[in-house]
């Protein structure tokens, strides 16, 4: 869905601190994201020139680059994770949450993905509402690939900006003061115009799809921000079993913050860069991100992804 960014996050925060260079990467995005740059094939390529050994692709809501990278894996000499992040809700507020060494075969996650991706859909004509309540041209046939994966943050602005090329907020984003990083600095701006509700209100329960993807594979959550820890204690009694510490949306106080909580609720510490593109996130490099996953993390995907390969 559309990219939720933590609280106090600031899109260019990446660009302020030191990244730790990783033979790992678990959070990688490809073109079967709608807002990914790259083909798989072209990841694998990308992992081998930057010496990332393991990645995992984790579209949104779509798994299709998983079976289309796994041969062009091998003859790279890459370790390559199934992966998939799913955009859902918990207590009003947008959470992803990766599912990671499932079979792509699986008729489970696919039920799991089709039903989502329905609700989601559902719900993105009150979204193209709220943009035309606000002065915006937009009909649903501006929104490309309709019923495919799911529309996030740049799917919105590239309809927009087609249909409003002189608008002046949206030439902050193509040429002005938000330019840098239009997509993140699009969806933060639009989501404190309340836009993170109408998102929000459309998606899947957190806790519901974590039941229902719990018997497919190691199960993450995503970036999760400043979330207390009670949250946590909360989603992990659900069925969690990590939480997404090393990211490039996190600065150095959430990620202290969110280590404490992974060591105190015996929840495994991922790692990864969320890489989109240049094109759709300046500044951040596949294999680049502020720490290392832990090994019994790579160690229960890999013992799930042997159980199929």
């Amino acid at each position: 869905m559309l990219l939720a960014l933590p609280p106090g996050l600031s899109p260019v925060r990446p660009l302020c601190y030191g990244f730790t260079k990783m033979m790992i990467d678990l959070h990688v995005h490809t073109i079967h994201s709608s807002d990914g740059q790259y083909s798989p094939a072209e990841i694998i390529s990308l992992a081998g020139d930057r010496g990332v050994r393991t990645l995992a692709f984790c579209d949104h809501m779509d798994f299709l680059a998983v079976s289309e990278g796994l041969d062009a894996a091998r003859a790279g000499g890459v370790e390559l994770f199934s992966g998939v992040e799913i955009s859902t809700a918990f207590k009003g507020r947008e959470r992803h949450l990766i599912c990671y060494g499932f079979d792509p075969r699986d008729s489970r996650i696919h039920e799991i993905i089709d039903r989502s991706c329905r609700e989601i859909w559902q719900g993105v004509p009150a979204i193209i509402g709220r943009f035309r309540e606000m002065g915006f041209l937009l009909e649903e046939g501006d929104i490309p690939e309709w019923g495919k994966s799911v529309p996030t943050g740049v799917t919105f602005l590239d309809a927009l900006v087609k249909r409003n090329p002189h608008d002046p907020r949206i030439l902050r984003y193509t040429r002005g003061d938000r330019s840098g990083s239009p997509y993140l600095n699009f969806y933060q701006d639009f989501s404190r115009a309340g836009l993170g509700e109408a998102v929000s209100s459309s998606l899947p329960d957190l806790v519901q799809t974590i039941r229902d993807a719990g018997p497919c594979g190691v199960l993450v959550l995503a970036h999760p921000g400043e979330m207390d820890g009670a949250s946590l204690r909360e989603l992990k009694a659900h069925g969690i079993q990590g939480i997404e510490v090393y990211s490039t949306h996190h600065g150095p106080a959430v990620i202290g913050y969110l280590a404490g909580c992974a060591a105190s609720l015996g929840l495994l510490a991922s790692a990864g860069s969320d890489f989109h593109g240049e094109r759709i996130k300046p500044g951040i490099r596949l294999g680049e991100a502020p720490g290392q996953p832990d090994a019994a993390l790579i160690e229960a995907i890999r013992e799930r992804m042997s159980a199929w390969q």
